[in-house]
């Protein structure tokens, strides 16, 4: 299965965030590849900048909540992935979504902590 969720133009407003407008942050999981995919237009505007992990090396999940909206930072062994001006309930969400897969994978090799 496949979730994406993508900046708010309101919650980067409020943020402070403006020049971002143009350039939303996407985050995309699969769960049947078992990838998690942060991809941003790049400040030239001719391609896309995208970082990938895979569900393994995922060691915290760190959300960051503002007044309006809130950042998401998934931490891995080698790295971290961040995601700005994204809706607080889609926050929760991603932490939901990857916390209901440990569970089903439970002793099989991935571990969130």
């Amino acid at each position: 299965m496949r979730y994406s969720f993508t900046s708010s133009e309101a919650v980067l407003l409020a943020n402070g965030r403006a020049g971002d407008i143009l350039r939303p942050w996407t985050l995309t999981i699969d769960t049947d590849d078992q990838t998690i995919t942060v991809s941003k237009r790049n400040k030239y505007f001719i391609g896309v900048d995208e970082d990938t992990l895979a569900f393994r090396f995922v060691r915290r999940v760190t959300i960051d909540q503002h007044l309006i909206g809130a950042d998401i930072t998934i931490k891995a062994v080698g790295g971290s992935l961040t995601a700005c001006g994204l809706d607080k309930s889609d926050c929760k969400r991603i932490k939901q979504i990857l916390m209901d897969y440990n569970r089903q994978y439970r002793g099989k090799g991935i571990i969130f902590s």
